[in-house]
């Protein structure tokens, strides 16, 4: 999901080389008030970028990233990667999807929602992990839901202090048909949020700085 594919093989002489081919070429997008917020625009919005955010409220974000995979013959094949959080009070609560787009079938499996704190060098994980195997999708059944397109799926703590700073994970694994390779894909975060117990937003699109 970083707008190109790279990777590495061998030359006669024993080096490596690293071979690039791109994929989307438009940066991180803040999509933030995108009027289209309220409706399923999965196949519309963010379909030229890497990553794209979008605050909705205070209390829900969204994030998708555009995925492509392959090996050194190029690229195989490409999903979305979309996650949204809604707060229900203290507690963050998530729905997640995988979008086929292109290439074989994928099997996706061993995939984790779940909340980390911001403790300087290290981030807890706060609350338990949300695993999902999602299954196969592909050109018959495009998408799979965890819980549901209309559910969540809870943490198991609320969250609590003013100042603490929390963000999401969600990444996981999956196999493409007619291939043994095991991919992992990028960890897509929905934005910061702190002033807990009634958690709200204060960064989105999310960085790497807290």
């Amino acid at each position: 999901m970083a707008g190109e594919l790279t990777v590495a093989t061998t030359d006669a002489d024993g080096g490596t080389k690293f071979e690039s081919t791109m994929v989307t070429d438009s940066p991180n997008i803040d999509t933030t008030g995108d009027i289209r917020i309220a409706a399923d625009d999965y196949d519309t919005w963010c379909e030229t970028g890497t990553t794209c955010s979008r605050l909705i409220n205070d209390y829900t974000a969204e994030v998708k990233g555009n995925g492509a995979y392959g090996n050194n013959g190029g690229v195989i094949g490409s999903f979305d990667q979309v996650l949204r959080q809604s707060f229900d009070g203290g507690t963050p609560r998530w729905r997640g999807h995988l979008d086929w787009d292109s290439g074989p079938n994928v099997d996706g499996f061993n995939w984790i929602i779940r909340c980390r704190k911001s403790d300087g060098a290290f981030d807890s994980t706060c609350g338990n992990e949300n695993p999902w195997d999602p299954g196969v999708i592909g050109s018959i059944g495009q998408r799979t839901w965890i819980p549901s397109e209309t559910g969540y799926r809870y943490n198991s703590a609320g969250l609590t202090g003013s100042t603490n700073k929390y963000h999401d994970d969600f990444y996981g694994a999956f196999k493409a048909s007619g291939y043994t390779t095991t991919w992992s894909s990028g960890t897509l975060h929905t934005g910061r949020w702190r002033s807990c117990s009634a958690c709200k937003y204060y960064q989105v699109p999310w960085t790497t700085t807290p």
